[in-house]
């Protein structure tokens, strides 16, 4: 770790300046000085394992790899004679030998960092037999495939697993020419801890793990990255999207260094392809046929003149809006705007308005200051925890880079993990304390927490009041023991922070949730750190433009859905719109929802649009549009300017 001093070398017969703490890779790197790595990986530990970076080092007996031998003041350091070149080549035809390596075959052929090595060096024989071993291809996971026969043991994937994503599923198992990159004790990929982030395919430098997604739809010199943002969960992590004749290739983090350059299966697969059938035309119901094509003018016609007939004959009250937080802040913007200023109801909502008002309500009935959801804290915090409280969440599953957020914080600073559910929670099984109350009795055991942890706050040394601990472990069948230690770990925490999610939201009981942020608020020492993980893409960004109703919007007789790419729950939105009279749907993808529209208007997908979104957290990112619009595909804002004029 660098200490900061300056330190001079030479390099190549030329003064360089470095920073004590350094390896001389890194001081190579800084200057702009090429030296050859395959093992290497910016960010992350260094093993020397593929020794391509070696150098000679005036004063030492033998040759040296760069990215592990710490710099000095003085050194004089070669990284280019023939000798070092004819080593590397030795290693590169050793690597080409060991195992198969037939580049016409591989998925990453053009892509990849053994075989650019390998063009730069000019490998075109091999001095040594092939031994071509047998390796297992192990392809039972749903998104990656690991084809051992083309792993050069570098180690990437492991360290980026751990030190990155801090998941510990990859290792090195086994020993000699049969040494592997294992999953847990030697499971499949598709059985194991893996968590589906992809981390491991971004880092590898060959065809060893690949994405089933993206395989042999291009390479990287065939297309074009954009750079824009992910909108699904929440966490708003920046991606590079690869694309080539409008299409997406594949997606990647922006950087592994850094917490959100991971991604998860959602933000990484699931975006490049979805399953389902798109919307290309505006579809009018009719009683013969149901659902058919038609013209946008007609579409657009009809859905104008059943909003003032519905406006003439029942009023602006029987008209409801109701729009998806996975839409950008300006698309929903221009929705609320049609409803409430041109079509004049105030019945207006998102999809997730009940999280909000329940989320909003605890935080009044705890702040009592006027704050709302900017009372809460920041996603980096959970990286400088001592202490993480989950409540009622699997971050891994509802925001799986939040929930990595959790496991470096418990890897990297020891931090003591508890995590509270009344529900099953696999988070649970990676927890120092898992804790399963009664369904009902989260309140009481939350309001015990807080007093008894105000009181040791109060009464350093003193014993806990046995008495409150029994009732309390009555009310809601935990362990006594269980609960007073973690009344210890909270209490001595210095940088606690709670995370609490769908398990707490879902009960709208809003006292459950103040109470949560009573616990925060004595627990935490420096400030309020406490975070909750809203359900949708931007519903921080819906919430905040004032979209969400501040009260439940009760059904209208005619419903404007604005659904764009978001997938909901089929089953409770068929029952609602069942009982509107006239339904207008704006979407995407065809699904059952779908077949409860009287008019359906084609909607662009998340790539064929851009605009501004709200993390969970409150921070503002702005997205790129990544593809052309299918043809016949008009944009949101497009769509609800000709419905205004249409009124």
């Amino acid at each position: 770790m660098s200490n900061g001093e300056k330190i001079t070398l030479t390099i190549n017969d030329k003064q360089v300046e470095g920073t004590e703490g350094d390896t001389i890779l890194d001081i190579c790197r800084a200057n702009n000085i090429y030296v050859p790595t395959l093992c290497y990986l910016e960010g992350f530990s260094n093993v020397g394992a593929c020794r391509l970076c070696v150098v000679e080092i005036e004063g030492e007996r033998r040759i040296n790899p760069a990215c592990t031998y710490p710099a000095r003041n003085g050194l004089v350091v070669r990284t280019k004679t023939d000798a070092l070149e004819k080593y590397r080549r030795l290693i590169l035809e050793l690597i080409f030998t060991e195992r198969n390596h037939f580049c016409f075959f591989c998925e990453v052929s053009g892509d990849c960092e053994l075989q650019a090595l390998a063009y730069e060096y000019q490998v075109d024989h091999m001095r040594y037999p092939y031994n071509f071993p047998s390796l297992p291809v192990d392809t039972l996971n749903k998104f990656l495939v690991i084809d051992h026969n083309r792993c050069i043991l570098c180690g990437r994937c492991v360290r980026v697993c751990g030190e990155g994503v801090a998941n510990h599923t990859l290792d090195f198992g086994k020993r000699g020419w049969r040494t592997l990159v294992v999953a847990d004790i030697n499971q499949s990929i598709g059985e194991s801890s893996c968590i589906n982030c992809g981390a491991c395919a971004q880092a590898c430098p060959t065809g060893a793990i690949f994405s089933k997604i993206s395989a042999y739809r291009g390479r990287t010199s065939e297309g074009k990255v954009v750079r824009s943002v992910c909108s699904q969960c929440g966490v708003g992590c920046p991606i590079d999207v690869l694309v080539k004749d409008n299409n997406i290739v594949r997606i990647d983090g922006t950087d592994l260094r850094e917490p959100e350059g991971q991604l998860c299966a959602q933000g990484r697969f699931r975006q490049v392809y979805r399953e389902g059938t798109r919307i290309t035309t505006p579809l009018i119901h009719t009683r013969a046929r149901g659902l058919q094509p038609s013209s946008w003018e007609n579409a657009l016609k009809l859905v104008g003149e059943k909003i003032k007939e519905y406006k003439g004959r029942y009023g602006t009250r029987s008209i409801a809006g109701l729009a998806s937080s996975r839409c950008s802040n300006e698309t929903l913007n221009g929705f609320a705007g049609l409803m409430r200023q041109i079509v004049g109801t105030s019945k207006v909502d998102t999809l997730d308005g009940e999280c909000y008002r329940v989320l909003t309500k605890g935080i009044s009935s705890f702040s009592k200051n006027g704050l709302g959801l900017e009372v809460e804290s920041t996603l980096e915090n959970i990286l400088k925890a001592d202490c993480v409280l989950v409540v009622g969440s699997n971050p891994l599953e509802s925001h799986p880079v939040a929930g990595s957020y959790v496991l470096k914080a418990r890897h990297q600073n020891n931090a003591q993990l508890i995590v509270i559910d009344s529900r099953a929670n696999t988070f649970g099984f990676r927890a120092d304390f898992r804790l399963r109350p009664k369904p009902g009795s989260e309140e009481v055991l939350f309001n015990a927490l807080a007093k008894a942890v105000t009181r040791r706050a109060a009464n350093v040394g003193k014993p806990h009041r046995n008495g409150s601990l029994a009732k309390t472990a009555e009310t809601t069948g935990l362990d006594r023991a269980v609960i007073r230690q973690v009344i210890d770990k909270l209490s001595v925490a210095e940088k606690p922070v709670l995370i609490y999610g769908e398990g707490v939201i879902n009960q709208k009981n809003t006292r459950i949730i103040a109470r949560l942020l009573d616990l925060a608020n004595v627990a935490g020492k420096d400030g309020l750190n406490v975070i909750s993980l809203k359900p949708r893409g931007n519903s921080r960004g819906a919430w905040d433009l004032g979209i969400a109703s501040q009260k439940e919007v009760s059904k209208g007789k005619l419903v404007y859905m604005l659904l764009g790419d978001d997938e909901v729950d089929t089953d409770y939105w068929i029952d609602q719109l069942n009982q509107a009279e006239f339904v207008i749907i704006q979407a995407s993808y065809h699904s059952p929802l779908i077949e409860c529209a009287d008019v359906v208007l084609p909607s662009p997908i998340w790539a064929e649009q851009q605009g501004s979104y709200v993390s969970l957290d409150g921070v503002k990112s702005q997205s790129k549009r990544i593809l052309k619009p299918l043809r016949g595909i008009r944009s949101d804002s497009e769509i609800i300017t000709r419905v205004a004029k249409k009124l």
